[in-house]
């Protein structure tokens, strides 16, 4: 490995799912084999996340410690906290449009990890409309029939 190109320790103050894909990004940028993936992929890990080098095999691959990782910390069991989340959230007083797409943005690709873009792209327009707290900014906004929130972000309500 390059060492001007460093992965930060993985100890869960980063998301999960942000560190995965930054370490996949960069094994392929730099052509690692599976070795190179595993030796970095162990070297990352620190605290609670580092625990589970304890219940690998001596002969594991990468894809053994990402499942782990994903089984202990990622998503996949934090999905229904995640969606509960979404529909509780409200527009805060204050809180700017792009704040409220940005962090509604966050809570969908969590909810929902492995989802295609456009159910995606559906579930974000519906759930930042849901969150305005305002019900007569909801209908100016579903006038618009904006098919994304982008949409609707980049030509304002007047």
């Amino acid at each position: 490995m390059s060492p001007l190109l460093r992965l930060p320790q993985f100890d869960r103050t980063l998301s999960m799912v942000t560190f995965l894909t930054k370490f996949q990004h960069m094994a392929s940028y730099l052509h690692w084999n599976d070795e190179d993936t595993f030796h970095d992929l162990c070297v990352s890990l620190e605290g609670d996340t580092g625990q589970v080098l304890w219940v690998i095999s001596p002969r594991a691959m990468t894809a053994n410690i990402v499942h782990l990782l994903q089984t202990r910390f990622g998503t996949q069991l934090e999905a229904e906290s995640f969606k509960a989340e979404l529909q509780a959230r409200w527009k805060a007083p204050g809180e700017s449009l792009q704040q409220l797409y940005q962090d509604i943005c966050r809570l969908v690709n969590l909810a929902y990890p492995s989802s295609k873009a456009s159910l995606v792209t559906h579930v974000v327009k519906e759930a930042f409309i849901a969150a305005l707290s305002n019900s007569n900014l909801q209908v100016e906004v579903m006038k618009q029939e904006p098919q994304t929130v982008e949409e609707h972000l980049v030509t304002p309500l007047n």
